[in-house]
């Protein structure tokens, strides 16, 4: 059986949307620490998922048209640590047994957590 291609998809959205939200924050911060890394998480986020979609679509196929959805985000962790909980449940179901995209996904995990810690630690 296939992969789900609507995870993929959902997964290059919440990226996305994610770069945009740590973008605002990264403007909002009165913390040069923050303001660090979530420069580093959103100029990332990027390249991470680019490099997912391209190996994901040389494996499996095409993905679809999806939209990008990016409302108010209240508390920047809280959302990066709930993103990033996001993709380490779905990796698995996404990576569909391809062990390169499990391992490309694992880097946008540890993006997240990388910029968690700073955000939480350093800040």
């Amino acid at each position: 059986m296939g992969p789900d291609m609507a995870l993929i998809e959902d997964l290059a959205a919440r990226t996305f949307a994610a770069r945009d939200a740590a973008h605002r924050a990264h403007w909002k911060t009165a913390s040069y620490s923050a303001h660090q890394a979530l420069g580093t998480l959103y100029e990332d986020l990027p390249d991470l998922i680019d490099e997912i979609v391209e190996v994901y679509q040389g494996t499996f196929g095409l993905l679809q048209p999806f939209e990008v959805h990016c409302g108010a985000v209240a508390n920047i962790v809280r959302f990066l640590e709930d993103e990033a909980a996001w993709v380490a449940d779905n990796r698995d179901e996404i990576a569909n047994g391809s062990t390169a995209v499990q391992n490309l996904i694992d880097g946008l995990i540890a993006a997240y957590r990388r910029a968690i810690y700073k955000l939480k630690e350093l800040a």
